[in-house]
């Protein structure tokens, strides 16, 4: 929400806390349990009240080591947990834990409506995380809820072979793509931020931070968040591809690009299902696919190296220095591997580490001056998971179980 004069600030503050109340109730709410709804809401209003309260009179008490920022991320986690509980959820601290501590990485933060008010012009970022963040709440509770309560739940986050209705990937793919590129923006505005030592600039991350251990666990958390949500995105998508018995490696490519996977997200959610068993679905994936994608990658991957060792050479006429060096060996040492993805792994995987190695020494020539480019360092490392999937799939120890051996043989 954002705001433009005193007089409507008192506005902005319901708006806000009816969203995020809301979003917490939901799930009540289209099942039409409003008293369980409005008990959960008020909960979540009133256990907002009482801790604000409580903080402000327990700050300046706190240890050195912590910040504003890491009692933010403690308070998100346990306004879950208690908003879990309020409403009845099984196993609610598990729950609350997993889902709070995604949430509060993948959504607008602080995550206190009561305390917090963006106050700023119209900026379509802020438009897009109002947009989603009820969302992301009540698709991390949900699936977390599901992963601890339901038994073999988990198989539809871990398999490539699972059935996955259209109504599952409606909602799964988008849920996990999307908090997959939220914490790609984190990673990018935070180091950001602190390059130019700015812990506190507007409209960069709310999580970045002066001290040591807050620092700490959003590292842990933002590179166990992307690992979680990037893994799950490449299963679920292989998972419904496998399902509508489609294996367009183009289609499965276009499930990373943003805006353009809004389409093929539509278009597999109403594709009829073909099969509908593991064992039909990993026979189907131990098909031979075609190679063209394959060649299309490697031929547009040269043309990119080469352009890229272009602009190199250009930049080392004017001026030479061991950064553009570099540079210049590490697009050369790329166009070697286009050439060998089809060989073998470590071909892939020295052709995502020099990617991100590219972006990341860019990064830190230009002292964060310029285009986030650490944001290409973390989509380098996405990359890992269409350029595996296209060149090498195979299929984990468990989904081959599922799979006749004399298929297998």
């Amino acid at each position: 929400m954002w705001v433009t004069s005193q007089g409507t600030f008192t506005v902005a503050v319901v708006f806000t806390s009816i969203k995020l109340a809301i979003a917490y109730g939901w799930e009540h709410i289209i099942s039409k349990n409003y008293k369980k709804a409005l008990l959960t809401i008020a909960g979540f209003i009133i256990l907002n009240i009482s801790v604000n309260w409580l903080i402000d009179r327990m700050y300046g008490w706190l240890p050195a080591y912590i910040d504003g920022t890491f009692i933010g991320i403690i308070w998100s986690i346990l306004q879950v947990i208690g908003v879990c509980f309020i409403s009845g959820k099984r196993n609610f601290w598990q729950t609350g834990l997993v889902a709070g501590l995604i949430i509060c990485y993948t959504s607008d933060f602080p995550f206190s409506p009561l305390s917090y008010v963006r106050v700023s012009p119209f900026n379509l970022q802020f438009v897009l995380e109002d947009f989603f963040t009820p969302f992301l709440i009540y698709g991390w509770i949900f699936l977390a809820e599901n992963y601890f309560s339901e038994k073999g739940y988990s198989n539809i986050l871990t398999s490539k072979i699972q059935v996955v209705s259209g109504k599952e990937y409606r909602m799964l793919y988008p849920l996990v793509s999307i908090s997959c590129w939220v914490v790609i923006y984190h990673s990018a505005v935070l180091l950001k931020a602190y390059a130019q030592n700015d812990y506190f600039r507007k409209g960069y991350s709310g999580f970045q931070s002066p001290a040591v251990l807050t620092n700490a666990v959003t590292f842990v958390m933002i590179v166990s968040i992307f690992y979680i949500t990037a893994t799950m995105t490449r299963n679920i998508v292989i998972s419904r591809m496998n399902t509508i018995a489609n294996n367009n490696g183009w289609l499965y490519l276009l499930h990373f690009i943003p805006f353009v996977n809004i389409i093929v997200w539509y278009k597999l959610y109403k594709a009829t299902p073909k099969h509908d068993s593991k064992s039909e679905n990993g026979i189907f994936y131990l098909i031979k696919r075609d190679a063209a994608i394959n060649n299309y990658i490697i031929g547009i991957g040269a043309l990119f190296s080469v352009w890229g060792l272009w602009v190199a050479f250009s930049a080392t006429r004017y001026e030479t220095s061991a950064v553009t060096g570099f540079l210049f060996l590490v697009m050369f040492v790329k166009l070697v591997n286009y050439f060998l993805l089809d060989k073998g792994k470590n071909a892939i995987i020295s052709l995502v580490v020099l990617a991100t190695a590219g972006s990341l020494i860019q990064f830190i020539a230009a002292a964060g001056i310029g285009r986030p480019t650490f944001a290409l360092f973390m989509a380098s490392v996405l990359s890992y998971f269409f350029l595996i999937e296209i060149f090498h799939p195979e299929l984990e120890e468990a989904d081959v179980a599922e799979i006749p051996a004399s298929i297998i043989e």
